[in-house]
């Protein structure tokens, strides 16, 4: 809260600064009829003198002590000119550098957020191996925007992995297995109607999608939706019988894989 505040009123004083440099610009600058004046009282006055009758010699005196009047304006005036140019200048560059020291504040207090999201999201990627974007974004209930970013570094850092399936994207951490075969498991099983089928054919062995379908109370056209899944992953294998349905069965390394709880 504290840099918080000093941050803004480092800008603003910036702006109060930069304020003044340009006010004091605009003030500065000479009017066409001092600058004629000025200009008119440096030129030999002498030679017009000389012309003068003796009669308007205090018409002529009033008129050379107006123009000497306005020539002494007019030099107080570009005094002045320059002390609101240099005092532009310096308020200017304190302007600059104060916009300056306030942006690369907020930069640093960016940074410093981002560690602990980055920690985050390995957490998180840790204890729920497989998990997609979607669930990460909503498990952290931070901005997608900066999710995808941490996660593009994470991931070119070797720090975590990613697996597409189907249109979802999944991470894990790169202790968690070598195999895209288990990876791809523990993607689908990250589904609950998924996780429910792969229990069943765990809990029974060999079964058919009516019997997962009526122990589930899940729709048949589901179930077979998921089981081809399942089938193309290599996760269930079909067992050849006379039938019209074949029963399906865990492969050998699927079994080990939910067995061993990896996921």
């Amino acid at each position: 809260m504290g840099s918080q505040i000093a941050r803004n009123l480092i800008i603003g004083v910036s702006f109060v600064l930069l304020t003044w440099g340009i006010v004091g610009s605009i003030l500065s600058t000479p009017s066409p009829t001092q600058m004629s004046a000025a200009q008119e009282a440096s030129s030999p006055l002498t030679s017009s003198l000389a012309t003068i009758e003796v009669g308007v010699a205090i018409s002529a005196w009033t008129n050379i002590t107006t123009q000497w009047a306005d020539f002494v304006f007019s030099w107080a005036q570009a005094a002045t000119s320059n002390y609101w140019d240099n005092s532009m200048v310096t308020s200017f560059d304190l302007g600059v550098m104060a916009v300056a020291f306030g942006t690369v504040s907020l930069h640093r207090q960016r940074d410093k957020r981002a560690v602990p999201l980055r920690e985050q999201i390995l957490s998180v990627v840790t204890m729920n191996p497989g998990i997609h974007l979607r669930e990460l974004h909503r498990e952290l209930g931070c901005a997608m925007g900066a999710l995808q970013y941490h996660l593009r570094i994470l991931e070119r850092e070797g720090q975590i992995v990613s697996l597409r399936n189907g249109n979802s994207r999944h991470f894990f951490t790169p202790d968690f297995s070598s195999e895209e075969r288990v990876q791809r498991l523990a993607a689908m099983a990250r589904n609950p109607v998924v996780n429910s089928i792969l229990s069943e054919c765990a809990k029974n062995g060999l079964t058919t999608q009516a019997e997962i379908s009526r122990s589930l109370n899940i729709d048949k056209s589901l179930v077979s939706y998921y089981v081809t899944g399942l089938l193309k992953a290599g996760v269930l294998n079909p067992v050849k019988v006379f039938g019209r349905e074949r029963p399906v069965i865990l492969s050998d390394w699927a079994r080990s894989t939910i067995d061993a709880e990896v996921y």
